[in-house]
């Protein structure tokens, strides 16, 4: 069995807080606040996920290595943050979430999905990109505290796309 195969997608839930407070602040420099993330997983248009390796045998999660929070309004998923533990990125877990919740997207009808990505950061653009997302705008200064833009991204789906992004998702293990 591999290390994917002992990995676990969840809703996520108060008591996982801890966790994805330290690995928000190791992922991003102007981290979200405890109550965003609480707030999140009370709305009934949030899809908040998270992964980790499972207890063996059980359903429950050991730790959480890596997040996903979209929101899926009328037509529209927004990807709100996707955040995987530094050491763990390259390894095909945002991939694992970003199929998982375009599945969910598509399962609901499908639509538009968009989302802002730092002009910096190229790896996460990088696995946009690989699922088909294409850059439409920028906007300047989206993230304050450094004053840098965002590449606003999008990709249609439809309803039948859950096949498509089996294809898309490879996922490495080892070190």
């Amino acid at each position: 069995m591999s290390d994917v195969d002992q990995m676990l997608l969840a809703d996520a839930s108060p008591a996982d807080l801890g966790d994805i407070l330290c690995l928000e602040k190791a992922c991003f420099r102007d981290p979200w606040a405890a109550s965003s993330f609480l707030a999140e997983m009370e709305h009934p248009w949030s899809f908040f996920r998270v992964l980790g390796p499972a207890r063996v045998q059980g359903s429950e999660l050991t730790k959480i290595l890596a997040f996903h929070i979209a929101w899926f309004l009328d037509g529209e998923m927004h990807i709100l943050n996707l955040a995987v533990k530094p050491a763990l990125r390259g390894q095909g877990l945002g991939r694992v979430l970003l199929k998982d919740g375009l599945e969910a997207f598509a399962s609901r009808g499908g639509g538009t999905v968009h989302l802002e990505v730092r002009r910096s950061n190229l790896a996460a653009q990088g696995l946009y990109h690989g699922f088909g997302f294409k850059a439409v705008a920028i906007r300047e200064g989206y993230y304050r505290r450094e004053k840098e833009d965002a590449i606003i991204m999008m990709l249609p789906v439809a309803s039948s796309a859950a096949e498509e992004f089996e294809a898309k998702v490879i996922v490495r293990t080892g070190s």
